[in-house]
């Protein structure tokens, strides 16, 4: 998957450019991230300091994304890290890939709400 061009034909969904607040629950730490894009399947988590985060490719994550004053809540496993001095590095930010695995019905009617505000312009919070 690594080789496949970033935001190419063969994405399962598209990409929304988001600035949003992201609360992620990794092994028996919390974290905190900003995002740089959003998909129904999956988000970046940006960061200049990957080198400090314990995620690696298949680390399992809880990830709560803040829309205005609720949170979209979802479990999601990381599949691409991007890190400092690597080739994809040069032409992206650094951070973590991370593909949503499971999220309720709830969750998932709040994030389509979110994507669709995101694709018209609207600010996220």
């Amino acid at each position: 998957m690594a080789d496949r061009p970033r935001g190419g034909p063969d994405r399962a969904y598209p990409r929304v450019a988001i600035d949003a607040f992201v609360r992620v629950l990794g092994g028996d730490r919390e974290y905190v991230f900003r995002t740089r894009d959003l998909s129904q399947g999956g988000l970046f988590l940006y960061t200049r300091v990957g080198h400090l985060y314990p995620f690696r490719v298949g680390a399992a994550l809880s990830i709560e994304l803040y829309d205005f004053d609720r949170a979209v809540d979802f479990r999601a496993v990381v599949v691409r890290v991007v890190e400092q001095g690597s080739p994809e590095a040069e032409r992206f930010p650094m951070g973590f890939g991370v593909k949503i695995i499971e999220i309720d019905d709830g969750n998932r009617a709040r994030l389509d709400e979110l994507l669709k505000r995101a694709a018209s312009g609207e600010d996220p919070y």
